[in-house]
C-alpha cells in the first residue's frame, strides 16, 4: 500500500492510497476489511458449529463451513462496493500529432518496447489506419531508428578515440 495523498493535504488526493494498482480511500479500505472479517469469521464459526453437529462427515462439514465464510466475504465485498464509490480520477485530453509521436517513443523506450510495424499483420495495420495512428507509429519508428544510429555513431567515436576520450 503506497500513499497517494496525505490525509491532511488539500485537494482530490487527500487520504488516498494505492492498493494493488488501484487508488482507494484509506479509511474506506479499513472499513471494508473490518466488514469482511466481521462477516466472514462469525459466519464460518457458526456454520462450522451447526454443520459439525448435524453432519456425519466432519471433513465435509468443515468444507461447507469454509464455503459459507467465503460467501460471507463475497457479500462483504458487494456491500463495500455499494457503500464506497470508486475514487478514480479520469481525465481525457486530445493530443496533437507531436504529443502522440512522443507518447509512442516513450512506449518504444520501455524495456519491452513497442515492436515494429512490419511485425503487424494486416488486421493490426488496418486497426492503426482506422484509428489514425499508422503515421504516428511510422514517424516514431523513423525517429527511434535515427536516434539509435546517432547513439551507435557516438559509441563508435568513443571506441576509436580510446578510453578516457569522452571526458
Amino acid at each position: 500500500m503506497s500513499q497517494v495523498g496525505t490525509p491532511g493535504s488539500p485537494g482530490p488526493e487527500a487520504g488516498l492510497v494505492e492498493v494493488w494498482g488501484d487508488t482507494v480511500n484509506e479509511t474506506h479500505v479499513k472499513i471494508s476489511v473490518l466488514l469482511g472479517a466481521g462477516l466472514a469469521v462469525p459466519t464460518f464459526l457458526v456454520a462450522r458449529e451447526v454443520l459439525s453437529a448435524t453432519m456425519e462427515n466432519q471433513d465435509l462439514a468443515k468444507t461447507y463451513a469454509m464455503l459459507a465464510g467465503l460467501l460471507a466475504c463475497l457479500v462483504a465485498a458487494i456491500v463495500s462496493a455499494r457503500l464506497f464509490e470508486p475514487k478514480r480520477i479520469v481525465s481525457e485530453q486530445t493530443l496533437d500529432r507531436e504529443q502522440q509521436i512522443e507518447a509512442a517513443l516513450d512506449i518504444a523506450r520501455q524495456p519491452l518496447g513497442m515492436g515494429r510495424l512490419s511485425d503487424l499483420d494486416d488486421a493490426g495495420r488496418e486497426e492503426l489506419r482506422r484509428l489514425g495512428l499508422d503515421e504516428v507509429f511510422e514517424e516514431a519508428e523513423r525517429r527511434l531508428a535515427a536516434q539509435t544510429a546517432v547513439d551507435e555513431q557516438q559509441i563508435d567515436q568513443i571506441d576509436v578515440a580510446g578510453p578516457g576520450a569522452a571526458r
